[in-house]
């Protein structure tokens, strides 16, 4: 099974209570570790949405960092697309170049070289 690095970013209903977002963050958190390996998260917290989605003015932005199976991502994409508090999300393929900024960033040392021999780069 071939794994590779994506960045998610989640963006949950700022309507949510305190116990629901860490209940939301930590459904996806056990998800991503179930699927693979979680390399960093960065909590942006409460900020206001560039537009209004849903009715809300604002939402509470998370990104994770992690090495999950090719397989998995459509099983991420489908169970956030069926929470009713997820009001947007992306989820971005790392491409090789920008691993060594992940790198130096959280002073980490991933798994490349797995990585490099199935994408050919």
């Amino acid at each position: 099974m071939e794994s590779a690095f994506y960045e998610t970013l989640i963006v949950i209903s700022h309507t949510v209570s305190e116990e629901e977002k860490q209940k939301i963050i930590s459904s996806y958190e056990n998800f991503l570790r179930r699927e693979g390996r979680i390399i960093s998260q960065i909590k942006w917290g409460k900020k206001k949405l560039a537009y209004i989605i849903n009715k809300n003015i604002f939402g509470i932005y998370h990104i994770f960092y992690c090495q999950i199976l090719k397989s998995s991502v459509k099983n991420l994409e489908q169970k956030l697309n069926q929470d009713e508090n997820v009001i947007r999300f992306l989820i971005l393929k790392i491409k090789n170049k920008a691993l060594n900024y992940l790198e130096s960033k959280f002073n980490i040392t991933l798994n490349k070289k797995l990585y490099e021999e199935k994408s050919g780069t």
